[in-house]
């Protein structure tokens, strides 16, 4: 676990610019250097923060995580939106964040490929996902038939992970996500 040190301004900062960074160059090539530069903090400055890249890549994976999962629990909780528009907006706070920017690959990459430097943590985020889009699905009282809720949160989430290699930009992966969810909530 890690102890949160220094200014919050100043952590957020950095973490955003190294999401940045990790995202361009790769855990494996990403310097505390580059980071501190393109956070426009001193080296040593960096090192108070974050006493090393592992333990600023799980900061900084986290703090995406936490945002996503946090916007993905907002918009499900709007009471003024039907369930697919809630949905929609759910799968596309959570995975179609950088879709049709030049961060998506690499923040992909980051998620599936640095999991060893993350331990359980993107399984428990994406977990936490499926729990979420399962609870709307299920509080909505919405026929699902012989479906169960939990396979509906599975297959619009396995339909989203699909599109957002596949498409150009995000309104393209906005427009798959609500045929998507229109396709599944059809009674």
């Amino acid at each position: 676990m890690s102890v949160t040190r220094g200014d919050p301004q100043r952590r957020e900062q950095v973490l955003a610019s190294a999401l940045t960074v990790f995202a361009t160059f790769g855990y494996r090539k990403t310097s505390m250097d580059a980071v501190a530069q393109a956070a426009d903090v001193s080296r040593p400055g960096l090192y108070f923060l974050f006493s090393s890249k592992e333990e600023l890549f799980r900061a900084t994976m986290q703090r995406e995580l936490d945002r996503a999962l946090g916007e993905v629990r907002t918009v499900l909780a709007t009471p003024d939106m039907d369930l697919g528009a809630r949905l929609v907006a759910a799968l596309d706070a959570h995975l179609g964040r950088y879709v049709g920017t030049h961060l998506s690959e690499g923040v992909d990459a980051l998620l599936e490929h640095g999991a060893a430097k993350l331990d359980s943590m993107y399984d428990d985020y994406r977990s936490a996902f499926h729990d979420a889009l399962t609870e709307a699905i299920t509080a909505s009282g919405w026929p699902t038939g012989n479906v169960v809720p939990q396979h509906i949160a599975e297959v619009l989430a396995a339909a989203g992970e699909g599109w957002k290699h596949r498409v150009a930009d995000r309104p393209e992966f906005v427009d798959k996500l609500a045929l998507a969810v229109d396709v599944v909530l059809r009674p």
